[in-house]
């Protein structure tokens, strides 16, 4: 095997010190490249002796207690140990990652966060690292408790139905790149985790970072690579670690002073609505106990934010809905239920194809994580300012949208079926009584098609009722 590690760069970074011991290649994969496009780095594996690595590791906690900015971008590598397959990766089964006891999990929803995931978040939490963009699907930082407004998954995700997994061909969302610009430009200094940044487009990120650093040392702390593998990126880091990213990081904690807060590997995260934006609270009809209905405080028809009154979020199985962002913008979706987990199961069956104009998707079901509903009734969208993913809407509205030989009679079919003296208005009663603005619940009931009489009256008795209490 050529050395690959002929640079002090390439070994330690350009901050490195001269005296530290050069990386030890402990998985020699002869001529096989890295990645099979975009770069020609072999798929070595490299490892710094212990005591480079703790040389290493006290540079970066003082490189990190000195910035303010500080963002991480993460790849494939972050989340082997939680028993996901790397798939671009080409050295499979010879990589030092492959050991005997971790699980290998067979659909992605199922895996648990590894330590890698539990230390960022505790750095988030301790005020280190301001923002994470992930360019994994598998919401492995939001189990670990990482906040949903504050990661960008530029890639999609597995658990939100309005920024789906995007398939290599595929588009970016155009908020979200946005969002990944905007932090490429307002970070102080970023830390590369597992990736070998082989050419996506959101590997400008780091290639920013280095280029920041070249002309302002002062202000700007670079880019810092934790990979087993090289990268195109190593002669432009700041600083080079070879090591698996769960041996770096818990040192790295300790080094913070931030490993009380880590959480322990059993640790599962709970997720809490705002209080008092439940709307009804008991056990569901698929089972499961809690709340499927919530007050958040976004536009009914847009998603957008809105601190007039909000919306209400209606989970409860059968319910219906409409995306307002990604490929599916638009799309009308019905609520199947809880899964295991507590994540919402949601069936779509009549969306338009994203890449063939007039061609229709076979039936397909998108799942929403349960911390998006802390987030939402706390009125943080998917990015700060952002939409939340969907917005609730009537049966009639979704029927009438797959339904076309049904537009023109819907609405007198509803009103058949639902006499005016028939309908429930308990669940607006609910409303009131947990605060929300009038308006909003009137604008509730005008939306759901509820007549304009017993709006009225409804209305008229819920303003007596408030006058004598």
């Amino acid at each position: 095997m050529a050395d690959e590690l002929d640079t002090h760069e390439k070994r330690h970074g350009i901050m490195g010190d001269t005296s530290w011991d050069t990386p030890v290649c402990v998985t020699d994969m002869g001529s096989v490249q890295a990645r099979l496009t975009f770069t020609d780095v072999k798929a070595h594996e490299y490892v710094d002796t212990e005591d480079a690595l703790r040389e290493k590791v006290a540079l970066l906690s003082s490189m990190i207690r000195e910035s303010d900015e500080m963002i991480t971008y993460t790849g494939a590598g972050i989340s082997v140990a939680a028993g996901i397959d790397d798939y671009a990766t080409k050295v499979k089964d010879a990589s030092i990652t492959r050991a005997s006891d971790v699980p290998r999990v067979k659909d992605w929803k199922d895996a648990r966060p590894t330590v890698t995931h539990r230390v960022l978040t505790a750095m988030y939490e301790s005020g280190y690292l301001k923002h994470w963009i992930q360019q994994n699907h598998d919401s492995l930082p939001q189990k670990a408790g990482f906040p949903q407004s504050s990661l960008n998954e530029i890639h999609g995700s597995l658990h939100d139905p309005a920024n789906p997994v995007v398939p290599y061909e595929g588009t970016l969302r155009d908020d979200l790149y946005a969002w990944l610009r905007h932090w490429e430009e307002r970070n102080d200094l970023v830390l590369a985790l597992g990736t070998s940044m082989s050419g996506f487009n959101c590997d400008s990120v780091p290639a920013r970072a280095a280029e920041k650093f070249s002309t302002k040392h002062s202000s700007h702390k670079g880019l810092v690579i934790i990979n087993l593998q090289r990268t195109p990126y190593d002669e432009v880091a700041s600083l080079r670690i070879y090591a698996k990213v769960d041996t770096v990081l818990p040192m790295l904690a300790e080094a913070l002073g931030i490993d009380d807060r880590v959480r322990p590997m059993d640790a599962v995260s709970e997720f809490f609505p705002a209080a008092g934006s439940v709307v009804d609270e008991q056990e569901g009809s698929d089972g499961t106990s809690g709340a499927d209905m919530f007050v958040v405080p976004f536009n009914g028809d847009t998603g957008e934010p809105d601190g007039s009154g909000g919306t209400v979020w209606d989970l409860r199985p059968q319910a219906w809905l409409r995306l307002t962002g990604g490929p599916y913008s638009g799309c009308y979706g019905q609520v199947i239920g809880r899964v295991a987990e507590g994540h919402w199961r949601i069936r779509f069956s009549n969306c338009q194809h994203p890449s063939f104009p007039g061609a229709k998707m076979k039936p397909f079901s998108l799942f929403l994580g349960k911390w998006w509903v802390e987030e939402a009734t706390r009125g943080r969208g998917i990015f700060p300012g952002g939409k939340i993913p969907f917005v609730s809407v009537t049966a009639a509205e979704a029927e009438a949208s797959t339904s076309s030989d049904k537009d023109a009679t819907l609405g007198s079919a509803a009103e058949e079926q639902t006499p005016s003296a028939l309908l429930d208005l308990s669940k607006y009663d609910k409303l009131v009584k947990i605060g929300m603005a009038m308006g909003a619940v009137e604008q509730r009931m005008m939306k759901d098609g509820v007549p304009n009489d017993r709006i009225t009256a409804f209305c008229t008795a819920a303003a007596t009722t408030a006058t004598a209490a």
